[in-house]
């Protein structure tokens, strides 16, 4: 499990153990044994929680990249505006504009049951809803942030590892198994989808080279949630510090 190119392969043996096997297989195990009551954290250290594993996650990977010499574009992250970025980024593009488009006129359409049913949903949102303006910019830093780096190190970083050893299409298969299984185990459709749209974007690594337009797609989602749970969320107080997002 390594690049030929590297002169350190250990290093890249076990990071990348460490994010095929043991990362996923954790998620896993926490996701069935969740602890029997969390304790209540203000919304500025529980984005702190959240992030501060993919932050320790990028200090190992930064000197294992280091020491097996791979560069940017090798990781995919050369420039976005090369072919294979440009036609991901259009795409992205048309595909968020459409999506806005028809959430606006759901938006409009949808029924007293269904928004209980969608406010519902959103406050079971794994991280607190942000109120205020500090809390809205660190809650998006964060989950930018978090989802930049899984492109990095489940697509980048893995494809390049794994693709000289195992073959892309092996690559591929793990790589987008370990990172769905990362996301825990709630109930089958939550399983498999997790599963199946980590495939979708993994081959979409692999057609294109390039992870800018994966890492836009990808920090769409959270934006997204945040936008929808402000919306739902309570009302602060008029001297709260609040900001639309």
């Amino acid at each position: 499990m390594t690049s030929l190119s590297s002169p350190y392969p250990i290093a890249d043996i076990l990071f990348t153990l460490y994010l095929l096997v043991y990362s996923p297989l954790n998620s896993l195990w926490r996701s069935r044994h969740p602890a029997s009551s969390k304790p209540f954290l203000p919304p500025l250290w529980s984005y702190w929680r959240q992030g501060r594993y993919v932050l320790v996650l990028l200090c190992v990977f930064l000197p294992v990249a280091w020491v097996g010499g791979y560069s940017a574009a090798e990781l995919g992250l050369g420039p976005p505006l090369s072919q294979g970025g440009l036609w991901g980024l259009a795409a992205v593009g048309c595909l968020l504009l459409v999506v806005h488009l028809l959430g606006k006129r759901h938006e409009r359409q949808i029924t007293p049951e269904e928004r209980v049913e969608l406010d519902d949903k959103l406050r079971d949102l794994p991280f607190p809803v942000p109120r205020t303006r500090t809390e809205t910019l660190a809650c998006l830093v964060t989950t930018v942030g978090m989802t930049a780096a899984w492109e990095l190190l489940y697509r980048g970083y893995l494809l390049l590892v794994l693709t000289p050893v195992t073959g892309l299409p092996l690559a591929i298969a793990l790589a987008a198994v370990s990172y769905g299984a990362g996301h825990g185990y709630k109930n089958p459709k939550q399983f498999f989808g997790s599963i199946a749209s980590a495939f979708a974007f993994t081959i979409g690594y692999a057609v294109s080279g390039n992870l800018w337009w994966l890492i836009v797609l990808h920090a769409a989602v959270p934006v997204a949630m945040v936008q929808a749970a402000r919306k739902v969320a309570p009302s602060p107080s008029p001297s709260t510090d609040v900001v639309k997002v």
